[in-house]
């Protein structure tokens, strides 16, 4: 495939906005910094073409995206760290810029098969990129480039995020694409989803069981003859990925088992599951204390402290200024309010890619390509923010740059490939065969 048949006919801009659609996902874990790139081109395009978009009048599901991304923003003022001085707008700058871009292309949606393209590089480096470090480099666990420098939980979750948005798409998309193409995007998604286990990151494993359920639901659901192969492949793939890492998962397994046991019998804090259970004790007891309106960071941070002092929980939580769990964290900082706007976060998305039967049934006259290529962007969005929703359960996931980039910039770019489907049927049936 050359670049002009990956771009797509003119206008540039929506060339541009398809290019930064393919790279978001095809670089995110495999250089350092990835998902970045995708983004920059986007702030690029969004600011070149500003006297062009800003006269256009977005649609409601972009202006929900937008304005729960830019909210998000002024939530972060609260939630970040005051030592850090001019650093604690980085998060918050963040959201506003997404929120920036979201209007941009959704006024040029990108075309949607090169995100699947996207999806099955992204899968092949980080697949890759876990190999090499672990079996190659000696490392004891994959963490993205630059080795020993990244953090392995955040890069691990997002191998598994980009495995299982692509491996979504291909179950919408295989009749539609090559034989090569299908082989080697289920190849693909193996190497990320076996890039998660080398990670040892134990929350993304605990995410995607929670929801596995879901979307073996929802493959029933559009694909009601075909969901005892689905669950076959998907069981047969489990399978080979724990008798390759058997000795990992075991061993993580057991020293799970063990912190859980220590803390429970001995109430020990001075391990990974240790300290998030007391921190989790510490959140939800404070928490409850003000639930409106929140301590705020420095008011947590000074609490924690003082109630350490005095005894009350183990000296292991003030190594952190997050709680290692999402609403937690947010609850315990800023009330109930701040929970609300989180759900939001995570709510607006799953509303928005919900491959509802009035959506489907409004393509019942649309060719199978359309169809499949529609089906796949829902499914593969969908699993943005229900797989965050399982990071966050032991991690706060938008404390990192990447959490943060990878969410906005995924979310928005799914979605406008989305709004793109709703063209002339003609150049619909060329994108979808593309």
């Amino acid at each position: 495939m050359h670049i002009p048949s990956l771009l797509g006919p003119a206008p540039w801009q929506r060339q541009w906005t398809t290019l930064a659609a393919f790279l978001l996902p095809a670089l995110a874990l495999t250089v350092p910094s990835g998902y970045s790139y995708g983004a920059v081109l986007l702030l690029l395009g969004a600011l070149v073409c500003l006297p062009r978009w800003v006269r256009l009048r977005p649609d409601r599901g972009t202006l929900a995206l937008v304005g729960v991304t830019f909210a998000m923003g002024l939530l972060w003022c609260v939630l970040s760290d005051p030592r850090e001085s001019m650093g604690q707008w980085d998060r918050p700058v963040k959201f506003w810029l997404g929120a920036l871009c979201g209007l941009f292309i959704a006024s040029q949606p990108p075309r949607p098969r090169p995100v699947f393209w996207g999806l099955l590089a992204g899968c092949l480096g980080a697949g890759l990129v876990a190999l090499w470090q672990v079996h190659a480099e000696g490392a004891p666990r994959a963490s993205g480039f630059p080795s020993g420098r990244t953090n392995a939980i955040q890069w691990g979750n997002l191998a598994l995020l980009l495995g299982a948005m692509l491996a979504l798409q291909l179950a919408a998309l295989w009749r539609q694409l090559p034989r090569p193409a299908v082989l080697c995007a289920a190849v693909a998604a193996l190497l990320a989803v076996n890039a998660s286990v080398l990670s040892q990151s134990r929350g993304g494993w605990l995410a995607l069981l929670l929801a596995l359920p879901l979307g073996l639901w929802l493959l029933r659901r559009v694909h009601p003859g075909r969901i005892a192969a689905i669950a076959a492949v998907l069981v047969a793939a489990l399978a080979v990925l724990t008798a390759m890492n058997w000795q990992v998962v075991e061993e993580r397994w057991e020293r799970m088992h063990d912190e859980v046991a220590q803390y429970d019998t001995r109430g020990e804090a001075d391990n990974s599951v240790g300290q998030r259970l007391e921190h989790w004790r510490f959140a939800w007891q404070v928490g409850l204390e003000r639930p409106l309106t929140g301590w705020g960071m420095a008011g947590y941070m000074r609490e924690k402290a003082a109630r350490v002092a005095a005894g009350q929980y183990e000296r292991s939580i003030m190594e952190y200024i997050y709680v290692h769990n999402e609403l937690l964290d947010i609850f315990v900082k800023t009330g109930l309010g701040g929970v609300l706007l989180m759900l939001c976060f995570y709510g607006v998305p799953v509303a928005l890619f919900w491959p509802s039967r009035r959506c489907m049934q409004a393509l019942a006259d649309a060719p199978e390509a359309v169809r499949a290529q529609v089906l796949a962007l829902r499914l593969s969005g969908l699993a943005i923010p229900v797989l965050y929703a399982g990071f966050g359960i032991t991690q706060v996931f938008f404390a990192h740059n990447s959490g943060i980039m990878f969410y906005i910039f995924m979310n928005m770019v799914v979605w406008a490939a989305l709004l793109g489907m709703q063209a002339p049927p003609a150049a619909l049936a060329a994108d979808a065969r593309a």
